[in-house]
């Protein structure tokens, strides 16, 4: 009887199994047939009739029962192995499987881990790149009142233009009552019922607060304001103004009667010296309009330069900034606190560069400020000159060669 070798996962393994069985049923025939004729030659039968074939003899049919229950008791012990093996084998596989997965999964996780924390790393790092500073974090909360303060000035301005030029030209439209006269008795009103008193004056006429006595002739009344916080404040600087550019209004000159050439003349320099007049009193009108209130700032500002009131200590602490006060603030004034020099010295190169950077753009803001103001004053040198060379056009002879000295 041949066993076929059998195929399976370890064919290596299956082959030696082969293998052994086949010898070990050889090894079984042979001691069978030893069996037999040792037993022929205990009952004294001779060894002739021993290897002589007898075939109602059972010993060849139970030894081939014997090898055949052996030989299944030999498959089923291989069938029994090979199972065993193949359990086995898919045990290991599904381990070394398992295994694989969980290495793979603790991989996977230790890298998103280390990945999520150089994110976070770098969110921080850029994140305090980004951080401005506590000075930096002042001067934006002021520059968000830079457009509003600017549209305020502007407003202030052309509003101030208007009326003073109405009041130096006569202009029924501008004023209610126009002429010499009438802006004579207005003001002379004004100084007597409100910058005059009795006490500090002497003089019984007078019939103004002891508090706004003389407040039309202090420069402080203008030039000291950093914001107007009230129509008192705001008057008292459009008179000073008045004093110094325009302090009497002159009746314009009719057209109609000028005729001759004499007459042209006056009136044409008659109107010259009222757009020089207008000249000078839209210098005051330009410094009153930088301090207009315009953003409401107060509490900020308050914030950077503590117990804020006006001069003369009048005025709501919190009150609105004006353009004026606003770039004093984000300029000068908020250089005063040496917390200001300590942060400086903590900052960061980022936040170092930022707070340049602002720096730069207030000092550009200053510099467009001071351009405006120097167009005026070169309008007022040349307006000036004109005058000069007008006095001179005055002297005898320059006009008339006949009426020369001689």
């Amino acid at each position: 009887m041949t066993t076929q070798p059998m195929t399976a996962p370890g064919g290596g393994d299956r082959t030696i199994i082969a293998a052994r069985k086949r010898a070990g049923m050889a090894r079984i025939v042979r001691g069978v047939c030893a069996a037999a004729v040792a037993a022929v030659a205990i009952a004294g039968a001779s060894p002739a009739e021993a290897h002589r074939c007898d075939r109602t003899d059972n010993d060849r049919a139970e030894a081939s029962r014997a090898i055949r229950v052996l030989t299944g008791e030999i498959d089923a012990m291989e069938r029994a192995i090979i199972e065993a093996l193949r359990l086995q084998t898919g045990q290991l596989s599904g381990y070394t499987a398992q295994s694989t997965k969980a290495i793979t999964q603790a991989l996977d996780a230790q890298t998103r881990l280390q990945a999520q924390t150089a994110r976070e790393v770098e969110e921080t790092r850029t994140m305090n790149a980004h951080r401005p500073s506590r000075s930096a974090c002042s001067t934006v909360t002021g520059v968000t009142g830079l457009g509003a303060t600017r549209s305020a000035a502007e407003t202030m301005g052309r509003a101030a233009a208007e009326v003073e030029t109405g009041r130096i030209a006569s202009d029924r439209a501008v004023v209610a009552e126009a002429g010499s006269a009438a802006d004579g008795a207005a003001r002379l009103d004004t100084l007597t019922h409100i910058y005059c008193s009795a006490a500090r004056a002497g003089d019984g006429t007078c019939r103004g607060e002891d508090a706004s006595h003389g407040a039309d002739l202090r420069p402080g009344s203008l030039l000291d304001r950093r914001t107007f916080g009230s129509e008192a404040e705001l008057h008292a600087a459009i008179e000073l103004s008045r004093n110094l550019a325009a302090p009497v209004v002159h009746d314009p000159l009719p057209l109609a009667s000028a005729e001759t050439d004499r007459e042209r003349r006056l009136v044409l320099l008659a109107r010259a010296a009222d757009a020089r007049t207008a000249l000078a009193a839209d210098w005051f009108g330009h410094a009153r309009s930088l301090r207009a209130p315009g953003a409401d700032l107060g509490a900020w500002a308050d914030a950077v330069s503590p117990g804020r009131r006006s001069p003369d200590g009048a005025g709501a602490a919190d009150a609105p900034v004006s353009r004026y006060e606003l770039m004093e603030l984000l300029a000068s004034r908020r250089f005063d606190d040496p917390g200001w020099f300590v942060a400086l010295q903590e900052m960061s190169t980022e936040s170092l560069l930022r707070e340049l950077a602002m720096l730069h753009a207030i000092s550009l803001m200053l510099d467009w400020e001071r351009f405006r103001l120097d167009e005026r004053r070169g309008a007022m040198e040349a307006a000036r000159l004109a005058l000069a060379t007008e006095e001179m056009r005055r002297l005898p002879g320059l006009t008339d060669p006949g009426a020369a000295p001689r």
